[in-house]
This record gives C-alpha cells, structure tokens and sequence, in this order.
C-alpha cells in the first residue's frame, strides 16, 4: 500500500491525500488553498482517464472540498450526510459549485464501512468548527491508516476523541494527522463550554450585540445561542434559520443543544421589541438585511462580537473598516487541536509512522519519534 500527498505537506488548507493499494486509488480531499489557487493535477483523477474509485471529504470548508468540480465527472463523490445537508442549503445560497457536481456526492454515514475494490474506509465523527466533520479508518492489504482530518478536542462534542480511538480504531500502522496549530506554541485552546460562559456575561452587560461567526460553525451558534438571557431576543435571518433546521433535525434528538429553541428568524414585526428587550443578532456584514440593522442601531452604541480567526479581518479591509465604526469585542476559539491534543491522539493509536499534514510546521511533530516528513507527490511505501 502506497500514500501520496497531493498538497499539504507544508501548508495549511489545501489539502489532498491519495491512498492506493496494486488494485485500487483513493483520494481524500480536494481542496483550494487558501490564497485561493483553484488548480490541482492529479493524474487519472482530474485528467486522463479515471483511476480511481472514490474521492472522500472530511468535510464541507473550502480548504478541503474547493476543488471537487476539477473532478472527472465519472469518479464517487461521498461527504457526511448532515455535511452534505448544509453543503447543499450552502451552495444554494452562495453558487459556489455547479449544481450537477453538487449532487454527484453521496452521503456516508458514521461508523459504517465502506468498500472501495480492496480498500475498506470507515469514517467516525470528529469535533471541528465544520459541523459532521470525519477521521477515516482505511484498511487494506492487512495494514491500517488513520487519515484525522480536522479535529480538535475543546468543542461540545471533544470528549467522545480519545474513546473513539480506543474502542472503534486501535493501533495503527500510520497515523496521517492534521497539525494546523503546530508551531502556535503550547497554549491550551479556550473550550466552546468556556466560551459559553464568556458571551453570558457579555450578553448580560450590552443590551444590543451583533455576531459575526460563520453560518456553518453550528457549535459556535450553539453556544452564543445558550447564552442569550432570558427576555432577551436571539435573532437569525432565514438562512442562518435553515442550516439551523437540518441540524436541529439530524441532531437536535441527541442533545438540547442542538435545539435552538430561543432563535427566531428576523421579521420586521420584531423591530419595536427587540429596540425594547435588546437582542443577539447572528449577522455578515456585507449581507443587505445585517448592514441595514448596523446602520439601524449605529446611534445606540451596540457591540459587535466578533468570533472567527483574527486573521480574515487582516485579509479583508472592508470588512475591518466597516467593524471598525463599532465597539468590537473578539471572542473566539480555534476549530483545531492544540499540541497536547495531538500527542494523545497518536499515542492512543500507537502508529509506526506519523505523517504530519495540513501544518506549516511538519518538523515539529518531533515530540512523536515515528515522524516522516514527506514533500508534495512524494511517494511513500507501508
């Protein structure tokens, strides 16, 4: 059995990995990196004809699905199946992709193999900010690899990490690990749970706040949703309200958390009583309905939270400069897992080898003895 890492030996997003035994090829992910370069070649994959039997998704951020329509068009597709729910109300919004790729994918489901000629995949949820994000469990040829797309540890669901692990994956022969924290230095991530508390105060002291998270970072949303007071309004609009929907739908059975019960969907009706009772709003600046309810409440000193990575508002002037004209408080926690994490990941799961992906700092996994560093095409052997 032979792994190729198409891209993401040295870099964060962007990622695509091929596992391939003498009979059959698989890919997992197929992403656009971050800087946004749309192009990845792969042989008999997106040119030449198909020699593959799958592509798997982790899960629906661009740095790992962007590229899914340079795709021979004859090649399965398959994502989780709330993943692709939110995929689909995402891509209908937004025409990221071409209808007809989108519903090429299939959903599979956790916990059940799938069987691609001699390769076995098993796919088991992990915690992340992309909601029904998954690790595979591939086995062939006798040999086991973990592929741990993104995961972290800190959010509502971490705690099932390190069981999962134990009871359903064991030892394996190579661990393909994720390390986008790798070279942050040793600082524990804050937990979703302490973030909680957090926004209860801050929603407690400022009778107007407005949100800026990301519409599918459904643990974020739960969380600020949980904290608005009693009296106070919660607010969406429809198309927050919709991925909100298949969550609560899929998943709201299994935990309260997941019931949104306090969120409503934005109506004008609402206006004289959310001025009166005050509110938490989910918005995206740049959306007409959110730039109209800023400017609507300019005058009455609301503040805005901002909760994704600091680094979109580097890249985004626009969206600094709009911000910049309102009281901004910065509460966030990262979708990835800190170094503490990682290790016990991989001692969980003893490897022979551990390949460090989606990391600008491979060479520091070094606190695992069994580390290959591979380059981009490189070819390695198990």
């Amino acid at each position: 059995m032979k792994i190729i890492v198409h891209r993401g030996t040295h870099q964060i997003g962007g990622c695509s990995t091929e596992i391939a035994t003498k009979t059959s090829r698989i890919v997992i992910d197929f992403g656009s990196e971050l800087d946004g370069n749309q192009s990845l070649d792969v042989d008999s994959v997106t040119k030449g004809i198909s020699d593959c039997k799958a592509v798997l998704f982790t899960h629906y951020h661009g740095d790992h699905i962007g590229l899914l329509e340079s795709i021979n068009s004859d090649i399965p597709l398959f994502i989780g199946e709330l993943s692709l729910d939110i995929l689909k109300l995402q891509n209908a919004r937004q025409k990221i992709y071409a209808e007809e790729v989108i519903d090429r994918i299939k959903p599979y489901i956790t916990g059940k193999e799938m069987i691609f000629g001699d390769i076995t995949v098993t796919p088991y949820m992990v915690d992340h900010s992309a909601f029904d994000s998954h690790m595979f469990l591939i086995e062939a040829e006798g040999k086991k690899i973990l592929h741990t797309g993104d995961f972290r540890a800190h959010g509502f669901r971490g705690k099932g990490l390190l069981p999962t692990l134990k009871k359903y994956v064991g030892e394996v022969d190579v661990i393909i690990c994720e390390g986008t924290t790798i070279g942050r230095g040793t600082i524990k991530s804050l937990a979703e749970s302490e973030l909680l508390c957090k926004a209860k105060t801050i929603f407690d002291e400022n009778k107007y706040v407005f949100i800026v998270c990301a519409s599918t970072n459904v643990d974020r949303i739960a969380a600020f949703c949980s904290a608005v007071p009693r009296g106070k309004y919660c607010i969406c609009d429809g198309y927050q309200r919709s991925i909100l929907d298949v969550v609560r739908e899929k998943s709201g059975k299994y935990s309260s958390l997941y019931a949104f019960p306090k969120i409503l969907t934005y109506s004008s009706r609402l206006d004289e009583k959310m001025k009166n009772r005050g509110f938490c709003m989910f918005i995206r600046p740049g959306n007409y309905l959110s730039d109209k309810l800023l400017e609507q409440y300019k005058d009455m000193a609301p503040l805005v939270v901002y909760s994704m990575w600091h680094g979109y508002l580097e890249q985004n002037d626009s969206l600094a400069k709009k911000l910049s004209e309102y009281r901004i408080e910065e509460l966030h926690t990262s979708g990835h897992a800190d170094m503490g994490i990682i290790e016990n990941v991989i001692k969980a799961v003893k490897p022979k080898v551990v390949v460090p992906i989606h990391t600008n700092n491979p060479e520091r996994f070094s606190f695992s003895a069994h580390v290959k560093v591979l380059e981009d095409e490189e070819e390695m052997q198990i």
